[in-house]
């Protein structure tokens, strides 16, 4: 009778722990891994920023030390870091509370690269209890590259959504921008006055018939509150005129082209919009007037509703970019990089839906932008796999260019019974700036159940 119970026994017990091994599954580990695997720092470039990230934020200090290993160059004469590189190793600590860490790489002056040259960083070892994720190694090239593959986690800052994230494909990097740290683009195309808003801000304007700030008072405001500004519970399509439309499209812009006749240039009432938080706290109002001037820029006059006077500020245009950026506390600032260095931005966005009785201005969170010299494609796994995506296939897809042309397409919004998640019945063939094309796919909404961290993977199907 022994036997015939040991037998029951034995295979509880091997259940038990098979289950207990299960459920410990369930929990997630906390690995640090490099932001990407491969990067290019361009003739240009004096410097750039190697990130670190853990997949979870700490609940206190973790360092971490990174090995390097030289091809082609020399530690203080071509090249230093900071922090110092010590025997060849690199001592990092990610903070309390945070899961990033970053050191950079900065170029020796007067130094003439080949292109040739690398340098290569392993994670070595991470403070218990943290691990070492797969991408533990990168590798930075002394030269610009063209990506062949590349996954991204993007940082979206979590689920507040403060930053907008300009992600370049070739160069495998994305770029990070407080999404609140902007007010106004001026467009810098020859011949062209056109000014866009902080669409990630939920800005909005509305013109009105004075063209002398100092004679505008709150009480030319009246009813502003209502029309000018998102309303997520009861939008209106008479808020409509005062967004930028979310195509990108410079004619449908909430403020009218400046004139070269200054007395044509009339005063804008501006809603700042929104900053991050729950509840989003307002960014206040601003009364704006621009003209042309004699350097071939722009002139913004600007004041508060209430204020008696106005500062004024030149803005030139830059062939560089597509857009030059203010701020209304800051002056001129830097968002986007120059037109060929960005291909995609992911953002907090103001949209349009239809709920039945005509386009809305809308909040949207989790967008898709492309930039203005780029191109984008939806292809469905039903017509071709993404594995199976070739050269060959590109001539049979139709590009768009709008910057919205598939915003929120890459993912479900959710209902009551589901979450949002990533569609996994399509992917997207981008053609950059350059000419390159490249298949990439949408991996993840979400790390570790916190939105704003959207992953993805591209993968280069033609070299322009």
């Amino acid at each position: 009778m022994r036997k015939i119970y040991l037998i029951p026994a034995l295979l509880f017990m091997m259940l038990l722990i098979a289950s207990c091994r299960k459920r410990d599954g369930l929990t997630a580990d906390n690995y640090v891994v490099f932001e990407t695997a491969a990067q290019g720092i361009t003739a240009a470039e004096t410097s750039i920023t190697v990130r670190l990230k853990l997949a979870i934020h700490s609940t206190q200090e973790i360092p971490v030390t990174i090995d390097l290993a030289e091809t082609g160059v020399q530690y203080g004469v071509d090249y230093s870091t900071s922090p110092a590189a010590v025997n060849g190793k690199i001592q990092l600590t990610v903070p309390s509370g945070s899961n990033e860490a970053s050191f950079i790489v900065n170029k020796s002056n007067a130094v003439l690269f080949d292109g040739d040259e690398q340098l290569v960083f392993d994670i070595n070892n991470a403070a218990a209890p943290v691990l070492i994720g797969v991408t533990r190694r990168f590798k930075l090239d002394f030269g610009e590259i063209v990506a062949a593959n590349a996954s991204l986690t993007i940082n979206g800052g979590g689920t507040l959504y403060p930053n907008k994230v300009f992600v370049d494909l070739s160069a495998n990097r994305q770029t990070v921008v407080n999404r609140n740290a902007w007010d106004l683009g001026f467009y810098t195309a020859a011949g062209e006055y056109r000014v866009i808003l902080n669409s990630s801000a939920a800005m909005m304007a509305k013109q009105i018939s004075k063209n002398d700030l100092n004679t505008v008072t709150a009480a030319d405001t009246v009813g502003f509150s209502t029309d000018v500004a998102f309303n997520q519970f009861a939008p209106i399509t008479g808020s409509l005129p005062y967004i930028d439309y979310p195509s990108g499209d410079l004619n449908r812009t909430a403020i009218a082209a400046v004139s070269a006749i200054a007395e044509d240039n009339k005063v804008f009432i501006v809603n700042r919009g929104l900053a991050p938080g729950s509840p989003a706290a307002s960014r206040g109002w601003k009364k704006i007037r621009i003209l042309r001037n004699a350097s071939g820029g722009y002139t913004l006059q600007q004041a508060d509703i209430s204020a008696s006077s106005f500062t004024t500020i030149d803005i030139a245009k830059d062939d560089q970019f597509f857009f030059r950026y203010l701020s209304f506390e800051s002056g001129i600032v830097n968002v986007e990089p120059t037109k060929k260095k960005w291909d995609l931005a992911w953002t907090y966005f103001s949209n349009v839906t239809n709920f039945g009785s005509g386009e809305v201005p809308y909040l949207f969170q989790d967008i898709l932008l492309i930039n203005r010299n780029v191109q984008i494609a939806r292809v469905m796994n039903t017509a071709k796999s993404f594995a199976d995506f070739t050269e060959a296939d590109i001539a049979s897809q139709t590009f768009l260019s709008t910057q919205n042309a598939f915003a929120a397409d890459w993912r479900s919004g959710g209902g009551p019974t589901t979450s949002p998640a990533v569609r996994s019945d399509r992917y997207y063939i981008i053609k950059d700036g350059d000419n390159n094309y490249y298949k990439l796919r949408f991996t993840a909404l979400t790390q570790n159940g916190e939105r704003g961290y959207p992953a993805f993977e591209s993968v280069l199907v033609n070299k322009g």
